[in-house]
């Protein structure tokens, strides 16, 4: 069986690791692409739950590099034309972004090194999309915004300081629309950028807002996501 296309996650490290050594690429028998080859494995187990034998060997992570290499405007030659067509909106994002860049990776490798197991995918509407970090960071990040317990604390500290919910970018109340039947509801969203996630730390009652549900979805709908802030101020005042 052939191994799967790489994901996001892998060729966002893989590019940190490209930047990091460019020009002098280490070559494929070295110590540091079998140690990335290592890595790329982890996160294999971590994100698929099996590898094959030939999962991101050297090899493999060598060539990855040589694909990085065409879009280098500071290389002189080509490099491997044939490669994942996410590797070019990857390094889009990242490569005249060094800081970010090493912020997302720290934060991908501290889950892929810890314990902590990755929660499980979830199915993405179509009017949402998964965070421009890739997988590892965006499950982490709506695992957390589902957190029971964590949304029901909340709940309870703003209703106890304002006596309501209401959503924090268009103010909607779920209660005073549906009467009962909607009274006590409202998501959670987590405000916290996804590329400062890291595995073990705690959720804090100030890193969650509560939104509506339609406002949550527009956070969700494109890259990058909004904060609940931007959100408010693109709002179109209704008119009946």
């Amino acid at each position: 069986m052939r191994n799967p296309p790489w994901s996001r996650d892998e060729l966002i490290v893989a590019l940190e690791f490209y930047l990091r050594h460019n020009p002098s690429i280490p070559g494929k028998g070295s110590t540091e692409i079998s140690e990335l080859s290592d890595l790329l494995n982890q996160m294999g187990q971590k994100m698929r739950g099996e590898t094959s034998g030939t999962y991101r060997n050297p090899n493999g992570v060598y060539l990855k590099m040589m694909n990085l290499r065409r879009f280098d405007p500071d290389y002189s030659g080509r490099g491997m034309q044939r490669g994942n067509k996410d590797e070019e909106t990857v390094w889009n994002l990242y490569a005249a972004s060094p800081a970010k860049l090493n912020n997302v990776v720290a934060s991908i490798r501290s889950y892929v090194q810890s314990d902590a197991p990755l929660p499980l995918p979830e199915i993405i509407g179509d009017d949402e999309v998964d965070g421009e970090e890739g997988q590892i960071l965006t499950r982490t990040h709506r695992y957390r915004e589902r957190d029971t317990s964590l949304v029901t604390r909340k709940k309870k500290s703003v209703l106890a300081e304002h006596g309501y919910l209401r959503c924090e970018a268009c103010d909607f109340d779920f209660g005073s629309r549906y009467g009962k039947h909607g009274d006590g509801f409202i998501e959670c969203h987590h405000n916290k950028p996804v590329s400062e996630l890291q595995a073990g730390q705690r959720t804090k009652l100030s890193d969650l807002s509560l939104v509506c549900s339609n406002c949550h979805r527009m956070i969700h709908r494109k890259r990058p996501w909004l904060s609940v802030k931007e959100l408010s101020e693109i709002l179109v005042p209704q008119s009946r």
